[in-house]
């Protein structure tokens, strides 16, 4: 056993670690089953090969998966191939006792229905062969296809189209965007039901009203956040971010900074990850419990940190300089016997995000001129200052997941733990079966990506080699 495990066993982690794996069971098996509907009929999928969920928080607005399933050749030419322009797919998925075999009753069955897109190049093709040819009963028995169908939240497809525009005086930044796109969404209905069921956004930092607020017509809802933050007055300090998600059974908007790891004081649902070494704990079936609105997690898989921050504030500066168009608009100058004079302070925006340690401090001038909205300098320039972290999470629920999350990374580090804040902003979700269960049990592996401040000292997690390498 190495060094770094006989230490851990002594490290104040341990105790975190001891009480996740030793805590009440958790679920971590689960059953799927499928319905594929047609426009003509519903077709019952039991034979599911894998399911993979993909959600950027920081470049999309909703998940993308993938499903990938197996059925008979005869029902795949005539009930499948010939509707493959108008399909829908309902997943339930439930969680299992341990063991594979009984349901947890305790976990409520989760079913969500999405649109499926049918995937030409990576499914068989059917139209002018022979197959049509052949009874379906007997191309069944003959043989099984693999079918792989994208599948899209049925909620998100009208938001993405949904547009707006106008002119709104003396609004905040808040309310305007509960206004267009909460209200908005509202609007678009799917089977009957409001597309959207609510807003979560984080206060915004910009509390100052926009005198003259105007959203050019034709703007997609799904945009108006960045918009605001970018073409007005601005949101956060800390970047952006709108995502739509389903959390806790509700399909909400999420709007939120994207880099803001001071979140993580604050009294909104997080995660803390504890990083086991690999050797300590080969194999955890227990790797999450719940205590309160902390979920408790603990990795012994792949981990990479990676960070420019020094590079990019030597080329791109720890800071900026913007003429504040706001101040101009007032008296710029003070008129006194010796002539005008004008305070430097009062009419720029001259921010140093960080010092460098060796006083080598660049704060180029702002591109675009004199402008009101420094939050957009200042998230570029925090932006700069993060480092990444993706890590491997096994035996997990990504359900628990929203988007830009609040987390923390607890590491060990020459007999200290040393933690870092950060956010979630990009999860991959992929449940796979697990052949040594007589039940349909599939086991769920997530690989997380965490935006967290950059550190002087290197934490000790390799730089290659672990994730997606």
């Amino acid at each position: 056993m190495s060094s770094q495990a006989m230490t851990f066993e002594h490290s104040p982690l341990w105790p975190e670690v001891q009480t996740i794996i030793n805590g009440p069971s958790k679920k971590i098996l689960y059953d799927y089953k499928g319905t594929l509907h047609t426009e003509k009929e519903d077709l019952q999928i039991w034979d599911f090969n894998s399911i993979e969920v993909i959600r950027d928080y920081l470049n999309s607005i909703g998940e993308t998966a993938t499903v990938v399933f197996r059925m008979g050749m005869g029902d795949y030419v005539n009930r499948l191939f010939p509707y493959r322009q108008n399909l829908e797919f309902t997943i339930k998925r439930t969680a299992l006792e341990e063991g594979g075999s009984n349901r947890a009753k305790d976990e409520p069955v989760q079913v969500m229905r999405y649109k499926a897109i049918f995937n030409t190049s990576r499914n068989p093709p059917v139209g002018g062969s022979e197959l049509e040819t052949y009874h379906a009963e007997d191309l069944n028995v003959s043989d099984m296809v693999e079918i792989h169908l994208e599948l899209v939240d049925r909620a998100l497809e009208p938001l993405r189209i949904k547009t707006t525009g106008g002119a709104f005086g003396n609004v905040k930044p808040g309310d305007l965007i509960r206004s267009l796109l909460a209200g908005e969404s509202s609007k678009v209905l799917v089977d009957g039901k409001p597309a959207a069921q609510g807003l979560d956004m984080v206060e915004p930092d910009n509390k100052e009203p926009i005198p003259n607020a105007i959203i050019p017509h034709g703007l997609k809802v799904t945009s108006i956040p960045t918009y605001i933050q970018h073409q007005l007055n601005g949101v956060y300090n800390r970047g952006i971010g709108t995502y739509f998600q389903t959390y806790e059974g509700k399909k909400l908007w999420f709007v939120y900074p994207t880099y803001d790891t001071e979140r993580f004081d604050g009294k909104d649902k997080k995660m803390v990850f504890y990083a086991v070494p690999q050797e300590k704990l080969p194999q955890l079936d227990k790797s999450y419990m719940k205590e309160g609105n902390v979920i408790k997690v603990a990795v012994t898989a792949q981990r990479r940190y990676t960070d420019s921050a020094e590079l990019d504030y030597m080329n791109e500066g720890s800071g900026y300089r913007m003429p504040d168009a706001r101040a101009y608009m007032k008296k710029p100058v003070k008129i006194t016997e010796n002539g005008p004079q004008a305070s430097r302070a009062e009419l720029n925006h001259e921010v140093i995000i960080k010092e460098r340690s060796d006083g080598l401090n660049y704060a180029p001038v702002a591109q675009g001129g004199p402008s009101s909205n420094p939050f957009i300098e200042r998230s570029k320039i925090l932006q700069r200052s993060m480092a990444q972290i993706d890590l491997v999470w096994e035996n997990s629920d990504p359900m628990l997941i929203y988007p830009g999350m609040p987390c923390k990374y607890i590491y060990l580090s020459q007999g200290k733990a040393i933690s870092l804040k950060g956010t979630i902003l990009f999860v991959h979700s992929f449940a796979a079966k697990v052949e040594k269960y007589n039940a349909s049990a599939f086991r769920m592996t997530c690989r997380i990506s965490i935006a967290c401040e950059a550190q002087s000292k290197r934490p000790e997690l390799p730089k290659k080699g672990a994730i997606g390498d």
